[in-house]
């Protein structure tokens, strides 16, 4: 009998306690594991860094509840809706380029101390992250900008359906997510969709079984944002989070997580 991954959500919530470094997978308003946000507001979880490519409504939360200390991302923001209470209260951001963040979360992945990013493409990075070293290439005598890696300690992605193995359809826009998983020491997936095996049904997985370690069946867990195909983001919803208070964030997290928001 194949190993199940199937997790509680209590199970999942609590690897991020005591982490250094968590990701969050999807893109834009899309396939964000908001509901998984909301829960470390309610419960006061901490931890230091947060990693996005893009970061909306789920990071502009953890910044708002300070659940976060520090956010690493080449975006933050709600697009055309502006900026929620986190960013509007100021927060701590490292500055990514989109192909820094990918080349340091590669260098991850790869167990290499830097991967090269040509000094032409950083120059502005470099203004912004004086930490970062310049190297010569020993062939060419080229100048690179040395990216450190960005290992993960825990990845949390949603996606549309898994089975209990941990093979994964994401649905929609599929974001840098397999990267953020093989960045990861651990990665859970919160799904809309269980079934009992991802091969049946025709699709081909997006994560397979070696990069989850657990999943958790948790429908509407990307509300208020989407999850395609089976909900598009929920806009009076958005614009109701965008227009609140600091204060008032834990309290509407805590109405999201039971369905009231």
């Amino acid at each position: 009998m194949p190993k199940t991954k199937l997790a509680t959500l209590e199970e999942a919530v609590a690897l991020a306690a005591g982490a250094s470094r968590i990701a969050l997978g999807g893109w834009s308003f899309s396939r964000r594991p908001v509901r998984m946000a909301m829960e470390w507001v309610v419960r006061g979880l901490r931890f230091e860094e947060l990693v996005v490519m893009t970061g909306g409504l789920e990071t502009d939360l953890l910044l708002a509840a300070g659940v976060a200390r520090r956010v690493r991302s080449f975006y933050l923001g709600m697009e055309a809706l502006g900026m929620g209470p986190g960013l509007k209260a100021g927060a701590e951001v490292v500055e990514e380029t989109e192909t820094s963040l990918v080349l340091g979360l590669n260098a991850a992945v790869e167990g290499v101390s830097f991967l090269p990013l040509p000094k032409h493409h950083g120059e502005a990075l470099s203004q912004v992250r004086p930490e970062l070293k310049a190297v010569r290439c020993p062939y060419s005598g080229a100048e690179y900008w040395a990216i450190p890696p960005i290992p993960v300690d825990v990845a949390y992605i949603h996606g549309w359906r898994a089975d209990a193995r941990g093979n994964v359809v994401l649905g929609g826009h599929k974001g840098a997510d397999r990267l953020l998983a093989l960045a990861a020491r651990r990665t859970v997936v919160t799904c809309e969709e269980l079934v009992d095996d991802i091969a049946a049904t025709g699709l081909e997985a997006d994560l397979t079984e070696p990069l989850v370690d657990q999943v958790v069946h948790l429908p509407g867990g990307a509300r208020p944002g989407g999850c395609l195909p089976g909900y598009e983001p929920d806009w009076p919803a958005l614009l109701e989070y965008v227009s609140l208070e600091r204060a008032a964030v834990t309290e509407w997290a805590g109405r999201g997580r039971e369905g009231r928001g």
